[in-house]
């Protein structure tokens, strides 16, 4: 991402997104905050078994996953509706599925997985991903919505939710790159045309897709 620079993950507490930010800034080291934090070093390690009939259990957070995702891009309120269509036909043996939150959805994030490095998604080979040509054309991975509204600072609040990048979290910067990592979470527009943003959204240029994938989520007995 950004052109190979090397890059780390941070949280952006003013927006709630999480990022990869370079290192360097026109030569110079960029510092950063730090928050620490001691004990329970496994914490939010996923623990996956693949119970062999279409669903992954994580021990560590308590959750069942689908282990495939819907299978195509659609809007945020239809990502809603597809959960409740599936529980009304018992998908995979269960009723009680819905669309993750977003925190549920970055703790399945493998940060040691990305298409440029290990040419797969961000995420444990157990679950199964679908594939897209990214707007550089680019084999790719896609976003994924959650549940979760962004408390975004426009002038009409609540028009856009969060999503987690499996693949390159794409912006617009004198040419499509990845300008934010995959495992970066963003957000969307829950509704609108993804042709009236031909160069991104934002200072970064921000891809903006409006129909996104789902992977969905239950509690485990």
């Amino acid at each position: 991402m950004h052109g190979e620079a090397e890059t780390l993950f941070g949280v952006n507490f003013a927006d709630g997104r999480i990022k990869g930010y370079g290192l360097d800034f026109f030569g110079r080291d960029k510092t950063f905050y730090i928050m620490y934090v001691r004990g329970a070093r496994g914490y939010g390690v996923p623990d996956l078994t693949d119970n062999g009939d279409g669903t992954v259990t994580d021990a560590a957070s308590g959750l069942m996953w689908a282990q495939a995702d819907n299978g195509g891009a659609v809007s945020w309120e239809d990502a809603l509706a597809w959960a409740e269509d599936m529980n009304a036909s018992d998908y995979l043996g269960h009723d009680d599925w819905r669309v993750p939150n977003i925190k549920e959805l970055q703790g399945i994030v493998d940060y040691t997985r990305s298409p440029d490095v290990t040419q797969s998604a961000a995420i444990d080979p157990v679950f199964e991903i679908s594939e897209i040509t990214n707007e550089a054309g680019q084999l790719d991975y896609p976003f994924h919505w959650s549940s979760t509204t962004h408390a975004n600072f426009t002038d009409q609040p609540g028009t856009f939710a969060a999503y987690v990048s499996f693949g390159r979290a794409m912006g617009f910067v004198s040419g499509w790159t990845d300008v934010h990592g995959a495992g970066a979470q963003r957000s969307d527009p829950k509704i609108g045309d993804a042709a009236k943003y031909p160069e991104g959204n934002g200072p970064q240029g921000d891809a903006i897709r409006v129909l996104n994938h789902v992977r969905l989520v239950r509690d485990r007995e």
